[in-house]
């Protein structure tokens, strides 16, 4: 094909009309693509994430039975107390307790902090770090004070991150670890395999992948009163989750929800009443689950506000947000997907910058192509082959720049699976032109076969006559 200054500018023009859309987002409709392709993008990788349900992390629930057991709530110190004494019996490595507890609820508070004092390991607990104010925890009469003074203050909540997870929180003119970040920090001083000297590059707020993986003694430790099922092969279940995101509209709606959503949890669970069930302190099978673990303790009671929406179980409670979060930096290290801070023009981080240009180039290309080749077709006369291959090619260039930018997002920046719900768009753009060339260059084949058909009727008819 010739080139053309006039297209050249059209196809220019073209692109930046189309780019300022994307860039202006109507209605949020862009940050709502790129939401809902990050959550496919997720829920397709994690069969591949981890071959099997962490062995290095525990959660434990305090659920209605436990609540109900002990009618108390929130939990009283006293009950605190023997949660922990139990959990302490079976040697865990280390403990976080994602309770926020900001004024004191019940008696017996001495005992608890006593508790929390006697450990020979190290016990987080949630902090907020717009509460914990250097004043007071510097306060000897604010619980704050004196929760921090016998335990490790662990960040919980933060702001300006999305869905993402930070490693760290402002906090006092400093920053404060956030629960992943700190008992990863523990734990990767305790294993000689971790490479304690990597944590100081880990800024960047965590992609969380999620696993679909589940413990296979899950029922005998937090009871779910369904099955959790057998694992397939890591190609079949993602076979089976690309068949279903392909054709949810015309599947049963119950089917898309069973293979889309895993209805048990990412970790062995165990649940508080089992804890304190009695003859529970002399448990083999509770030691087994508990000894060498990192084990974090929240609430999952009815009508509890702290949950979190995992794209590949549905609603959860927040605990596992912050363990999962931990999992991508024991598996992944500093490999994990991160999403990189925002800078520079129209603060946008160096995966935006990536990704626009990649949107950019791809699009300018396939319009530019277009438009060439619509020109040239009104003066020549192309054959099949041509017309082929005018389809084909801006199609072809979009999947290569797809797998490239994968690539390089991937193994390169660590910024995981782009979001390249812009190229999609433009696939889409693409489409109608593209079956355009189809059908132009299958029409002749189209032509003779029609041909072909009426001859063989107006046969038929004719000697349907002859024997009538």
């Amino acid at each position: 094909m010739s080139f053309s200054f006039e297209i050249f500018i059209k196809a220019l023009i073209t692109t930046s009309l189309i780019l300022a859309v994307f860039i202006i987002d109507p209605l949020g409709i862009r940050n709502s693509a790129e939401d809902h392709y990050e959550d496919h993008i997720l829920r397709l990788w994690s069969p591949f994430f981890s071959e099997a349900v962490s062995d290095e992390i525990v959660v434990v629930l305090i659920d209605d039975q436990y609540i109900d057991s002990t009618n108390t709530y929130p939990v009283s110190y006293r009950n605190l107390a023997r949660l922990l004494k139990t959990i302490a019996r079976f040697e865990p490595q280390s403990m976080f307790y994602d309770i926020l507890q900001h004024h004191e609820h019940s008696d017996n508070l001495n005992r608890w902090l006593r508790t929390l004092d006697s450990q020979k390991f190290p016990i987080f607990m949630a902090s907020n770090t717009h509460y914990d104010t250097e004043q007071r925890l510097n306060d000897p009469e604010s619980l704050r004070h004196k929760i921090a003074n016998v335990s490790q203050l662990a960040a919980v909540s933060w702001s300006g991150e999305g869905r993402y997870y930070p490693l760290s929180v402002p906090w006092n003119n400093k920053k404060m670890n956030t629960v992943a970040a700190a008992m990863y920090k523990d734990w990767c001083n305790r294993d000689t395999l971790c490479d304690a000297s990597s944590i100081g590059n880990m800024d960047d707020a965590v992609i969380v992948q999620w696993s679909n993986k589940h413990a296979s003694n899950q029922e005998s430790f937090f009871p779910l009163g369904f099955e959790c099922g057998e694992h397939s092969s890591q190609w079949q279940q993602l076979k089976e989750l690309l068949v279903v995101s392909l054709t949810q509209g015309i599947q049963d709606e119950n089917d898309v929800d069973t293979t889309l959503r895993k209805r048990c949890p990412p970790f062995l669970t165990i649940a508080a009443s089992k804890l304190s069930a009695p003859g529970a302190a002399g448990s083999p099978e509770l030691k087994q689950a508990i000894q060498g673990k990192m084990v974090l303790v929240g609430y999952h009671v009815t009508g509890g506000v702290d949950l979190v929406v995992s794209p590949v179980h549905g609603t959860l409670p927040g605990v596992y947000f912050h363990a999962m979060a931990l999992d991508n930096l024991v598996t992944l290290g500093n490999e994990y997907w991160r999403s990189p801070d925002d800078a520079g023009l129209f603060n946008l981080s160096i995966a935006d910058m990536i990704e626009i240009s990649v949107q950019t180039i791809v699009l300018f290309l396939v319009i530019w192509f277009r438009f060439n080749f619509l020109e040239q077709q009104e003066n020549q006369n192309f054959d099949e082959k041509q017309k082929l291959w005018g389809a084909f090619v801006p199609m072809l260039i979009i999947i290569a720049v797809i797998a490239v930018s994968i690539a390089i997002s991937h193994f390169v920046l660590n910024v995981g699976a782009p979001n390249w719900y812009g190229l999609v768009l433009i696939i889409f753009i693409d489409l109608p032109i593209f079956f355009f060339f189809i059908f132009e260059a299958c029409k002749p084949k189209l032509q003779s076969y029609k041909e072909k058909v009426c001859l063989f009727a107006r046969t038929t008819k004719h000697k349907l006559r002859k024997t009538q």
